[in-house]
């Protein structure tokens, strides 16, 4: 009804957005879909919208900004004190330090080629779903990406040392993890 243009100043609202609300809506009603009413799935509608977020912001800007970041692991930690995240607070730390520490080495040993708000996100990521389930978001993000950049190459979208945000590698990893294994 308004042409794809905002209410109040008239100004072509971007396609971006209506993406994001669609990817969000589905990975909702796919989470609904696994897990029903039942409180893991409040846990990761909280978590997914975070995910949605930090992954529109990499693929704009290349850059996670570390008030968002302390604002994933401050709802996480609450999550942890109300007992509604899935596991023990152990586990999240063992996930944080874990997660961090992989894509640290990752990112030393290839002289910065992941960058920094990749290390911290994975930390905070591991917060929230533990050692074991942060291992394995690494390993599929790794198989992911390889094969996303693999294509993006071949079909000359991507150079060889083109920058590629890679926080919607570790989301595509962690929804297809959750909701289909």
């Amino acid at each position: 009804m308004l042409r794809g243009r905002c209410r109040f100043c008239n100004k072509k609202i971007s396609i971006k957005y209506p993406i994001i609300e669609f990817i969000t809506g589905l990975l909702f009603v796919l989470l609904f879909i696994k897990f029903g009413l039942e409180k893991v799935y409040f846990f990761y509608i909280i978590i997914s919208g975070f995910i949605v977020v930090f992954s529109g912001i990499d693929l704009e800007k290349m850059i996670i900004q570390n008030g968002l970041i302390l604002l994933f692991i401050l709802i996480s930690l609450i999550l942890y004190i109300f007992d509604l995240n899935k596991n023990d607070i152990v586990d999240g730390v063992l996930g944080f330090f874990t997660g961090g520490i992989i894509i640290y080495l990752l990112n030393y040993f290839s002289n910065g080629k992941i960058g920094e708000g990749d290390i911290k996100f994975l930390a905070a990521l591991g917060l929230w779903v533990g050692i074991y389930e942060v291992v394995n978001v690494i390993f599929y993000t790794f198989i992911i990406g390889g094969f996303i950049s693999a294509i993006l190459l071949l079909l000359k979208i991507k150079k060889r040392y083109d920058k590629i945000a890679f926080i919607p590698f570790i989301a595509l990893a962690f929804f297809l993890r959750i909701i289909f294994i």
